[in-house]
């Protein structure tokens, strides 16, 4: 990495190749004049190469036309970064992701030569926060004078992809889409007869009356206190998705209300309602900006990402470094496939970006439902030691950041959340297996020699007794007592306040911003911008966003070889936990186990 001074030296890649052509012209010169012509020509070809390289492998890639069309197609799960694994890198799998697609608008939106964005949605897979993010990207691009033009192209159209698209200026719906606006659901899956049938019993212990992880578990339908944090959230989910639809279709705000709830719709009935502009399909959307059918115009999201850090990546800039935290958090050994939290791997991607004298601040973006409490804390005690080096740390959170995944965010120095973000959930929940009815049942006899009599309590063997529960009730008392005074010292509340906030409840992020559990609404765009303020960047600055989440090599060959764990049963797990189906091979991996969690299932349907 350039030191602070070279940096202060550094040149364009156009001035860089003008020197190199430069240098070896001399090198041609000098031996044509020597008489060695041999030597002059290789010179001169070397020379030639140098050029034609830089013109066809870095300027003509980057080159797009005036009034160009950016095309991109949102579609499936959108993961912050591009595949982890080196196999979905060499296949493109996980393109756009959502660090491209922040880059790629914010950039067309103040791009003279970009014309027009069009965006394909279909069965986009994340989360009512990531859907607002979109909403307000595209938004962006429409206040800043481009034609911005939302295509509905599949079957089935959900009201979260319905949001995506009514950030656009022009909504246009397939004739045959159908629209689903059925409003939000919360909930979740309830094992405890499924698990009674297979006579396998389960302790659980949870702090507080509000934390209900556990509940999956231990209960056959939700307890009075959680169906109060998931009345609440839904009542704020609606709100959210009422008033974003009302201010993008100008319509009034009881009218919005009405219509996002009101079932499913044909792409007529939407038109006529005012959801839509018109029916059509993309071809006619190409056919307005390219009568002739050339394509000239259209650019694809990957060329015009090409272009945009030609463009944009020049020069001396602030450095605000990256680092992505999402999926379930772990300690110890990672699984073999999936997306998770290593609390060793990200408190080491925090320091790294700390100690870069380059970095001015860290921007740390969290989208997870928390796990290992030691791998959660291994990344506060991170940001706490960033900080102590003079880097603002500020955090983004994505759909949810709730347990563990609030604990790695509460000593930031800021935290931004969409509205419709989950957040929250301070507690910690413990559960045990009994399989010796199970076991039993099958022919199978366990037995131990013990030194004492709590020797084989964590066995699957057999429950623990009452004094082995009240000592674990202790234990988790204390868990709880930590994470409450951490969440206490970082957000600069009372004692009272923090246990009005926690008891293990669930918040959106607009109800956790009147609580102070969480500074400001917005996405990723807001977090930067809090971050180059915190740093002292000026106001006309430009910066450069550097991710320090890369996998080293060895992780991303491990990962391609054991697969991306995206089975059918995977697929199928993930729809009944409601959360990504990259989540689950962690996921299990936390409930198999067993222990004190900080854990907050996903719950939004």
């Amino acid at each position: 990495m350039n030191s602070p001074r070279l940096r202060r030296f550094s040149l364009d890649r156009e001035s860089r190749v003008a020197i190199a052509f430069g240098i070896l012209a001399a090198f041609a010169a000098t031996a044509a004049h020597e008489g060695s012509y041999e030597s002059a020509a290789f010179w001169t070809i070397l020379a030639a190469a140098t050029v034609a390289g830089f013109y066809f492998f870095v300027y003509r890639p980057a080159w797009i036309p005036r009034d160009a069309v950016v095309m991109v197609k949102l579609s499936g799960f959108l993961h912050e970064e591009t595949g982890h694994s080196l196999l979905d890198q060499l296949l493109g799998r996980g393109f756009p992701s959502l660090a491209h697609l922040r880059y790629a608008l914010e950039a067309a939106a103040s791009d003279r030569r970009v014309r027009a964005i069009v965006v394909e949605v279909a069965d986009v897979r994340n989360g009512l926060a990531v859907a607002e993010e979109l909403h307000e990207m595209l938004r962006a691009a429409r206040a800043a004078g481009k034609r911005v033009i939302a295509v509905l192209r599949d079957d089935l159209a959900t009201v979260r992809d319905y949001l995506i698209a009514a950030g656009a200026g022009e909504v246009v719906l397939n004739p045959d889409t159908m629209l689903a606006m059925t409003g939000v659901a919360a909930g979740g899956v309830f094992l405890k007869r499924a698990l009674d049938r297979f006579q396998v019993r389960v302790q659980t212990l949870q702090w507080k009356e509000y934390k209900g992880a556990a509940e999956i578990l231990s209960r056959e339908s939700m307890s009075p206190e959680l169906r109060e944090s998931l009345e609440a959230t839904i009542h704020d989910w609606r709100e959210v998705l009422a008033s974003r639809v009302a201010a993008a279709r100008n319509l009034a705000p009881e009218r919005a209300r009405e219509l996002t709830g009101l079932g499913f719709m044909s792409a007529r009935s939407a038109r006529e309602a005012g959801l839509a502009d018109r029916e059509g399909y993309v071809e006619d959307v190409r056919a307005e900006f390219d009568p002739t059918g050339k394509r000239r115009p259209f650019v694809s999201l990957a060329r015009y990402l090409r272009h945009a850090w030609y463009v944009k990546e020049r020069g001396r800039r602030a450095r605000i470094g990256v680092v992505y935290a999402t999926g379930p958090v772990i300690a110890g050994a990672p699984p073999s496939a999936g997306e998770f939290i290593s609390g060793e791997t990200t408190a080491a991607q925090l320091e790294r970006a700390s100690r870069d004298p380059e970095v001015a601040a860290i921007v740390l973006r969290v989208n997870s439902p928390g796990g290992s409490a030691v791998g959660s804390d291994l990344v506060w005690r991170a940001v706490r030691e960033a900080q102590t080096r003079g880097k603002p740390v500020v955090v983004s959170m994505g759909d949810v950041a709730a347990s563990g995944g609030y604990y790695v965010a509460a000593a930031a120095d800021a935290i931004v959340a969409e509205p419709s973000s989950l957040t929250g959930s301070i507690g910690v929940v413990y559960a045990k297996f009994d399989l010796s009815q199970l076991l039993g049942n099958i022919g199978v006899g366990v037995e131990f020699v013990k030194s004492d009599s709590a020797s084989d309590a964590l066995s699957i063997a057999r429950s623990m007794t009452d004094a082995e529960l009240r000592q674990l009730n202790e234990v988790i008392g204390s868990l709880y007592a930590n994470f409450t005074s951490k969440v206490a010292q970082g957000r600069k509340l009372n004692a009272e306040a923090t246990e009005e906030a926690a008891r293990g409840r669930v918040w959106t992020g607009a109800s956790a911003k009147a609580r102070s559990l969480v500074d400001e609404m917005g996405g990723m765009a807001r977090a930067i911008q809090i971050a180059r303020e915190k740093a002292g960047i000026e106001r006309d600055a430009p910066h450069e966003l550097v991710s320090y989440s890369a996998p080293r090599f060895s992780a991303a060959l491990r990962l391609a070889l054991s697969g991306d764990g995206q089975g059918m049963w995977v697929e199928t797990a993930a729809r009944a936990f409601a959360m990504p189906a990259a989540w689950m091979p962690a996921m299990t991996r936390i409930l198999s186990r067993g222990g004190a969690m900080l854990l907050a299932l996903p719950i939004e349907l």
